[in-house]
C-alpha cells in the first residue's frame, strides 16, 4: 500500500500552475527524499497533502482513503517551512501548547519523550527567540513527532542544522522508520545527507514529476569509478582511452568508469610512464545524479 498516492494533483496561483498533474507514489515504511529546486512545486506539493492548501484538480489518497478522512489525518505529523511558536515562550511552553492543541494523551510525557528524541531536553527552559536556527528546526521536527504520527511530512528539516544536529534528525528518521514504521516525506536541498537515508526518491521540476524510483534504482545509476590524480592528466586520460570505454576529465582529475579495483588503474598509467599522483574509489553521488538529470532535461 502506498502511504501517500496523488492522482493528476494541480495547483495554480493567480494562473500560473505551481504543481500540474503530479502522480506521486510514497510506499508505507519508506524514507522519500522529494527532490527539486526552489520554485519547482515541493512546498506546495506538501502543503496540499497536509490540507494546508485546496487543490485545483486531482486526487490525494493517504493509506488508501481521501486525504480529508479525519481518521487519517490524525496520523500526519508535518514540520512544513518553519516551527510555529510563540517568540517568548519556552522550548517546553511551545512543545506543550502544540501538544494540547493535538489532544495528545500524557502530553507532560510525550513532550519529554520527542525533545529526547531531537536531543533537546537540555535546552526545553530556553526561550524560543534565544535558539539558534538549528534549535529551532530541531523544535519544529519534535512538534512533527508528538502524539507517535504514521505518517511524517517535512520541508527542509535539515536546514540551518549543523554536522551534529544532521546526525541526530537523520538517525531519528531512520529509526522511526525502521523500527516503527513510519513513512517519512522529506524535502532537502542537502542531497548529500538526504542519501544517507532515503529509500526512495521523487524528482519534481515545474510543478511535474519527471522521475520516481527506489534508492536501489538510483544505485545503479550512480557508477562507480576510479578518480585519479597525475602529473599531466591530459596524457593520463589519452593513455587510459585506449584500455577503458569510458574516461572523463573531471574535479582536476580523471574518472575512470566501471572499474572497480584501482591498484588496475595506477598500474596501467605506471606501465605507460604517467605517474599517479592521488588515487581512490568513489562512487557519483546524489547531487551530480540530480545534475545530470537536470542537465538532460534541459538539453545540455
Amino acid at each position: 500500500m502506498h502511504a501517500i498516492e496523488t492522482n493528476g494533483l494541480s495547483k495554480a496561483f493567480h494562473g500560473i500552475y505551481a504543481v500540474q498533474d503530479l502522480n506521486l507514489h510514497v510506499p508505507e515504511g519508506s524514507i522519500y527524499g522529494f527532490i527539486g529546486e526552489n520554485g519547482s512545486g515541493k512546498s506546495t506539493t506538501e502543503k496540499l497533502i497536509c490540507g494546508l492548501l485546496v487543490p485545483k484538480a486531482g486526487e490525494i489518497r493517504l493509506y488508501g482513503k481521501h486525504y480529508t478522512d479525519a481518521g487519517v489525518r490524525r496520523s500526519i505529523g508535518a514540520l512544513i517551512e518553519n516551527p510555529a511558536c510563540f517568540p517568548n515562550s519556552t522550548v517546553y511552553q511551545n512543545m506543550m501548547m502544540q501538544a494540547l492543541n493535538l489532544d495528545v494523551k500524557h502530553p507532560k510525557a510525550e513532550v519529554g519523550r520527542v525533545l529526547k528524541l531531537v536531543s533537546m531536553a537540555g535546552a526545553s527552559g530556553r526561550k524560543f527567540k534565544e535558539c539558534s536556527l538549528g534549535m529551532k528546526q530541531r523544535l519544529g521536527v519534535a512538534q512533527a513527532l508528538l502524539g507517535r504520527p504514521r505518517l511524517l511530512i517535512l520541508d527542509e528539516p535539515i536546514n540551518g542544522l549543523d554536522a551534529d544536529g544532521m546526525r541526530i534528525v537523520r538517525e531519528t528518521l531512520t529509526d522511526l522508520a525502521k523500527d516503527e514504521g513510519v513513512t517519512v516525506l522529506v524535502s532537502s536541498h542537502i542531497l548529500g545527507e538526504l542519501s544517507k537515508i532515503a529509500t526512495h526518491y521523487g524528482i519534481i521540476r515545474n510543478g511535474a514529476l519527471i522521475r520516481e524510483m527506489p534508492a536501489s534504482a538510483m544505485g545503479d545509476e550512480c557508477r562507480d569509478f576510479v578518480f585519479v590524480k597525475t602529473g599531466d592528466n591530459d596524457r593520463a586520460t589519452a593513455a587510459l582511452r585506449i584500455k577503458y570505454r569510458e574516461v572523463e576529465g573531471k574535479d582536476g582529475g580523471v574518472r575512470v568508469y566501471d572499474e572497480e579495483e584501482s591498484e588496475n588503474v595506477a598500474a596501467y598509467l605506471y606501465e605507460n610512464g604517467v605517474a599517479v599522483k592521488e588515487i581512490a574509489f568513489n562512487k557519483i553521488g546524489l547531487e551530480e545524479y540530480y545534475i545530470r538529470v537536470m542537465s538532460k532535461r534541459e538539453g545540455k
